[in-house]
């Protein structure tokens, strides 16, 4: 069964059972949002009592969350690169044709279709704002204009922060294309301004939309208003459970950029002060989340219109001695994905176990079109529609050449080729990963199985790491 956005959409009840049909005249808006660096446990809706986001709890309030989403890895430092041509492209780490480990299958991006040019080329107009840190020639195949883009990985203090980031505007029938400038006002205001703008703009067309809507927040430079600063002081911050002053072992980019924003040892205090900067952060941006929801009610387009909220990947902020997500822990691993539409069930929490880059052929499907031969992460309609409650059962996840991962309901492998290390979670009753099990003689034979599962993986994405 396929969802049909022009003629037929199913709305479901979600109690496995209950399906009714209902009439669609037009085809299925998309507004996707992604952040950067938000960790997946930074929700109040989804059981972070600390942090107030009261926009993405109505949107996880009025659809559907999944709580086991995750990055499935990076070639380089900057972990958002390689997470945003995955998700654009619907491919695994080593096959977007975009990266310095990449294109271990002999092609390039030129071959795959993307995200946004999936929908432009179905007669969408798309649009984009925010941060891209993808070649500007994939935002001209993808989208039809674009506005407030940042074409960075980071706007550094030194080049304005969060205050002063520079930014450009794409508009292919102008005479220049790109225009440049500088925001004067915070970057998630900047891009929520424009988002607004652009829906102002849909109330009278007939023509479906794509929004790509990509927030620098909550990426350092941890900067947002004092109003929200003041609510999140460090001293009313808890110290997390798995808090250590610093990790055991060289894990592999030990004084990388993002573990030198500390000073080692971590202390509580610093760390306490971190997460209230981090929560500020998400806020804000929560609450810019809330203009563009607040502006697409007001078009009269919501109740068409596919919400898609997720982020590239997590943030340890101090958990296991870290402070980066150059790591393979949880923390830093998974993210939020929340999805909305008219054929959503409302209020409804399962595991999901898929990749982020699955937001693709999702909203794809969902839209009534047909999903691009290269994609090559499955689409999550399975999930939505009630016939599966999770999509993988084991996850897969890699870190340069210095670790790899794999992720059952149950365990967690991590391996350190370089040192020759592993270390193993049992899920359950350990969460925060915090007691290594991997010595213990009763565990020799799981460790061999999931070696040999994550060396299927590894076949599966192209990793071309040889383990032995």
């Amino acid at each position: 069964m396929k969802f049909l956005s022009k003629l037929v959409v199913q709305i479901m009840a979600f109690n496995f059972g209950v399906i009714t049909l209902c009439a669609a005249e037009k085809p299925l808006n998309v507004l996707f949002i992604l952040t950067d660096d938000q960790t997946q446990n930074t929700v109040h809706q989804l059981g972070n009592q600390r942090i107030s986001t009261p926009n993405l709890d109505r949107l996880a309030q009025n659809g559907m969350s999944f709580t086991h989403v995750f990055n499935q890895g990076s070639w380089s430092p900057a972990v958002c690169a390689p997470s945003r041509r995955m998700i654009n492209t619907g491919r695994h780490l080593y096959s977007t044709g975009m990266g310095l480990e990449d294109d271990q299958n002999g092609k390039d991006a030129s071959e795959f279709k993307m995200f946004g040019e999936t929908f432009k080329d179905a007669g969408y107009e798309t649009f984009m704002s925010g941060k891209w840190h993808l070649p500007l020639e994939i935002i001209e195949r993808s989208f039809s204009t674009g506005k407030a883009i940042f074409d960075g990985g980071m706007s550094t203090l030194e080049e304005g922060g969060q205050w002063n980031a520079a930014f450009i505007d794409y508009n292919p029938s102008a005479k220049v294309k790109y225009t440049k400038y500088k925001a004067e006002k915070h970057t998630s205001e900047m891009i929520a301004d424009v988002a607004t703008d652009f829906l102002e703009k849909q109330v009278d067309s007939e023509k479906p939309f794509m929004m790509y809507v990509a927030f620098l927040a909550p990426h350092d430079p941890r900067q947002s208003p004092d109003e929200y600063v003041k609510r999140y002081l460090a001293d009313t911050i808890d110290v997390p459970n798995n808090f250590a002053p610093e990790h055991p072992f060289n894990e592999g980019d030990h004084l990388i950029r993002d573990e030198l924003l500390a000073p080692y040892p971590r202390t509580p205090e610093i760390i306490q002060k971190f997460i209230g900067e981090y929560y500020a952060m998400i806020e804000h941006t929560d609450a810019q989340i809330g203009r563009i929801l607040d502006a697409l009610e007001a078009s009269g387009k919501a109740d068409n219109t596919l919400v898609i909220f997720t982020s590239d990947h997590g943030l340890a902020v101090g958990k296991h001695g870290l402070l980066g997500k150059q790591n393979q822990y949880d923390h830093s691993i998974r993210a939020p994905f929340i999805i909305k539409g008219p054929m959503v069930p409302k209020n409804i929490s399962i595991k999901g176990m898929f990749y982020i880059n699955s937001v693709f052929p999702t909203a794809v499907e969902m839209a009534g079109l047909d999903i691009p031969t290269s994609v090559q992460a499955p689409s999550i309609a399975s999930l939505v529609r009630g016939e599966k409650k999770q999509i993988f059962d084991s996850i897969y996840g890699s870190y340069k050449h210095f670790q790899r991962m794999l992720r059952t309901d149950d365990y967690k492998l991590i391996h350190y080729p370089e040192i020759n290390k592993t270390q193993l979670f049992y899920l359950k009753s350990d969460p925060d990963e915090m007691h290594n099990l991997a010595g213990l003689p009763q565990h020799k034979k799981r460790i061999k199985a999931m070696f040999e599962n994550l060396k299927d993986w590894q076949t599966i994405v192209n990793d071309p790491l040889e383990l032995n």
